[in-house]
């Protein structure tokens, strides 16, 4: 369950099923452009690769460029100027838009909800209720990307309370900042762990299976750890550990070493975010 953000401070709530209470930094327009402007030069590097090979092998086989340009001729006569800026056009359309939508589909499909400008500015996509983006939502905001390019609707974002392009209307699906507002005292501990010191092993494989939503809820909860009474820790851990533990696939620690398993979990996620950033 998601609560609408506030526009002076640009964030949003959101109850885990475990009825923690987590928040994200909502992405503002401007870090969205510069990453989609970051986006754009690989796009546009990625379809440049596309259009030389396509053109190399035309120019192998000339009867294929021939019968596009000068249909029956099998020769690659490409007349006027007028036709022949036409069909280059068409093509580039064509290559970039099914770049666009591979580039950002896969990316957000294998990077959990980020592509390489994404990354770079430190922001994510997420479902409306806080967790990680499924393929339909991935596929939507894919197929939408193309009509949100119309410029009437550049400034739906603007008015929407949620920073939404209709794409993300459309899929369910909001811009979140992975940048925290300052670092609170876990991250700042574990990230330093080495990790010889955690007691439980966590694959790269299995830190994918966790969602966003996960991590923000251990961090949470860990750093309200020392105010919660031994009830409060003994229920919040038997909630989210054992889900966990499924969605992970590893092994359910028995309960004395809950806070352990949460802590070498997160202390994971840091160094797998630190290598992905570095």
């Amino acid at each position: 369950m998601s609560e609408q953000p506030n526009r002076m401070n640009e964030r949003i709530a959101f109850e885990t099923p475990e009825n923690i209470k987590i928040s994200y930094q909502l992405a503002g327009p401007g870090t969205r452009f510069l990453a989609w402007f970051a986006d754009s030069i690989f796009l546009t590097l990625f379809c440049l690769v596309l259009l030389v090979v396509f053109i190399a092998v035309g120019v192998s086989f000339d009867g294929v460029l021939g019968d596009v340009f000068e249909p029956g001729t099998g020769s690659a006569d490409f007349g006027d100027d007028a036709q022949f800026s036409m069909v280059f056009l068409g093509i580039w359309l064509m290559i970039w838009s099914l770049g666009s939508l591979f580039y950002f589909g896969l990316s957000e499909l294998f990077l959990r909800g980020q592509t390489i400008g994404k990354r770079m500015s430190k922001i994510r996509v997420v479902k409306s209720d806080g967790f990680s983006l499924d393929p339909l939502s991935i596929l939507i905001r894919s197929l939408f990307r193309i009509v949100d390019q119309i410029p009437v609707l550049w400034i739906v974002p603007v008015l929407s309370t949620s920073s939404q392009r209709l794409g993300d209307m459309v899929a369910g699906t909001i811009v979140v900042s992975e940048e925290p507002d300052q670092v609170s005292s876990v991250r700042e501990v574990l990230s330093s762990r080495p990790a010889s010191d955690n007691e439980f092993r966590f694959t790269v494989t299995m830190l994918k299976r966790a969602q966003a939503a996960d991590f923000a809820a251990i961090e949470s909860i860990l750093e309200r750890w020392s105010s919660l009474s031994t009830e409060e820790q003994s229920a919040l851990t038997g909630k989210i550990v054992p889900a966990l533990a499924q969605r992970l696939q590893s092994e359910l620690p028995p309960l004395p070493d809950h806070q352990q398993y949460l802590e070498d979990l997160l202390a994971a996620e840091y160094r797998r975010q630190s290598r992905n950033l570095g």
